[in-house]
C-alpha cells in the first residue's frame, strides 16, 4: 500500500498527544502503537513560542513502519496543548510571513517549530535512507508542522511523500501551496476538516490551504463556533473510522463558487457570528473582491514577507485601488465591508464614503482579529 488508512492516521494523530503530557505509561503505548516497527520510534523536541512566552517540548516522534508500511518513515506532530506555558498559543499567534526552507512563503510561528525539529528529522531520515515512502501526519497546529515537513521532504530527499491533516490551518502563501501541491502530488495531500472547524479557516487570505489546485476531505458537521467538538481529534476519529480515502470524498464549499459568494454578498440576510460558515463567507468574500480589483495587485501579497499588520495595511490599499479606480468597485467594497461590520457587532457604514483608510484597517484588523480569537477558544474548550 502506498498510503495510511484514514482510521490509521487519525489514531496516530490522537495519540502523538502523549509525547508532551508527562504521562510515560500513556507515551510507552504511542511508541509502542503496531503502525511502528519494535524500537524505532524516536520523539522529537521542539522550541515553541516567541521570546518570554517560550518553552522546548515534546512534538512529534518519526519512526519505521511496519506490516504493509515496512521501512517507510512515519512522522507525526501533536497539536496544541497548554503543557508548556503557553507557548504553543504565542506560536500560533505569530502570523507574519517568513521564507521557508524550501524558500517559500510561510508563517513565521509553525515554521520556527518545524525549523527547531529539522536536525532530528533529517537524522532520522539520513539513517535510514532507503525507505521507499515518507509520511508525516499531524492534527490542528501539528497538521501545520506537518505540511512543511512533508515539503521539506519532498524537496531534500526526493522521496515520495503522503500528507495526512485533521483541522489544520493555513500553512503558507499561494506560491507555498502551489509548489507543494507540484512537488508531492495533489492527490497525495489528505486533508481532513470539519465544515464547522474554525481553525482551518484562520490565518485569512492571503494564507491559502494545499492542494492547490484541489480540494480538501470536508466533511459535514453542525457544532457552533463556540464548540470545541468539530474542531476535537476525538471527533475527526469518528468521522474516518469506518471509511476509506475514497469514501472522503474531496469537495469544493459552496463559498468557493464565484456566483455564491456574489449572492452572499448582495443579501440582506442577517449573519450569525456563531457560525462558523459566517467566517468562511468573509474570507471567500475577500479573496473574491481582491481578485476582482486586479490579480497584478493580488500577487503583491505574496511576494511580500511581513508581519500581519502589514498584510491588513496592504490588502486596505488594495481596496482604496479598487474603489477609486474601476467602475462598480465601490458597490462590492461597501457590501462586503458592511458584512463584516454587521458580523463584527460594528456600526455598519451606509455609504462607500464612509470608508476611510482608517475605517477600513480598523474593521479588517478586527475581522483577522475575531477569526483568530474562534479558532483559539475552540482549541483551549479541548485542551482546557
Amino acid at each position: 500500500m502506498n498510503y495510511l488508512a484514514p482510521v490509521d492516521t487519525a489514531d496516530l494523530a490522537r495519540a502523538v498527544y502523549s509525547v508532551n503530557e508527562n504521562n510515560p505509561a500513556s507515551l510507552k503505548i504511542f511508541l509502542n502503537n503496531p503502525s511502528f516497527s519494535s524500537g524505532s520510534a524516536k520523539v522529537m523536541s521542539a522550541e515553541v513560542g516567541f521570546r518570554a512566552i517560550s518553552a522546548t517540548d515534546g512534538f512529534g516522534i518519526c519512526a519505521l513502519g511496519s506490516g504493509p508500511y515496512a521501512n517507510h518513515v512515519i512522522i507525526v506532530f501533536r497539536g496544541t496543548t497548554e503543557v508548556n506555558a503557553r507557548g504553543d498559543w504565542a506560536s500560533n499567534a505569530r502570523i507574519g510571513v517568513e521564507t521557508s526552507k524550501t524558500c517559500l512563503p510561510v508563517h513565521i510561528g509553525f515554521n520556527s517549530i518545524f525549523k527547531s525539529m529539522l536536525p532530528d528529522i533529517q537524522a532520522f531520515l539520513v539513517q535510514n535512507s532507503t525507505t521507499p515512502m515518507v509520511h508525516c501526519i499531524g492534527h490542528s497546529l501539528g497538521g501545520a508542522v506537518a505540511t512543511l515537513a512533508a515539503d521539506w521532504v519532498s524537496q531534500s530527499f526526493k522521496k515520495p511523500v503522503r500528507l495526512y491533516t485533521f483541522g489544520a490551518p493555513r500553512v503558507g502563501l499561494e506560491p507555498f501551496a502551489k509548489r507543494l501541491s507540484s512537488r508531492i502530488g495533489a492527490d497525495n495531500i489528505y486533508r481532513v476538516y470539519h465544515a464547522t472547524d474554525p481553525v482551518p479557516m484562520i490565518p485569512i487570505y492571503p494564507f491559502v490551504h494545499a492542494p492547490m489546485p484541489g480540494f480538501g476531505h470536508l466533511i459535514p458537521s453542525s457544532e457552533s463556533i463556540v464548540s470545541a467538538a468539530a474542531h476535537d481529534m476525538k471527533k475527526y476519529a469518528y468521522s474516518v473510522e469506518n471509511a476509506t480515502w475514497s469514501d472522503l470524498n474531496r469537495r469544493a464549499p459552496l463559498y468557493t463558487v464565484e456566483n455564491a459568494v456574489e449572492e452572499f454578498l448582495k443579501s440582506k440576510t442577517q449573519l450569525d457570528p456563531a457560525n462558523p460558515k459566517t467566517w468562511a463567507w468573509l474570507d471567500a468574500s475577500l479573496l473574491w473582491i481582491l481578485k476582482k480589483i486586479g490579480t497584478a495587485l493580488v500577487a503583491t501579497l505574496h511576494t511580500t514577507f511581513c508581519g500581519a499588520d502589514t498584510i491588513v495595511d496592504k490588502i486596505v490599499w488594495i481596496l482604496q485601488y479598487g474603489m477609486e479606480k474601476i467602475k462598480d468597485m465601490k458597490s462590492w467594497v461597501l457590501r462586503f465591508m458592511q458584512k463584516i461590520m454587521q458580523a463584527l457587532g460594528m456600526v455598519v457604514a451606509k455609504t462607500a464614503e464612509e470608508l476611510t483608510k482608517a475605517l477600513l484597517t480598523r474593521v479588517l484588523h478586527y475581522l483577522v482579529v475575531k477569526m483568530t480569537s474562534e479558532a483559539q477558544k475552540a482549541i483551549r474548550n479541548i485542551i482546557g
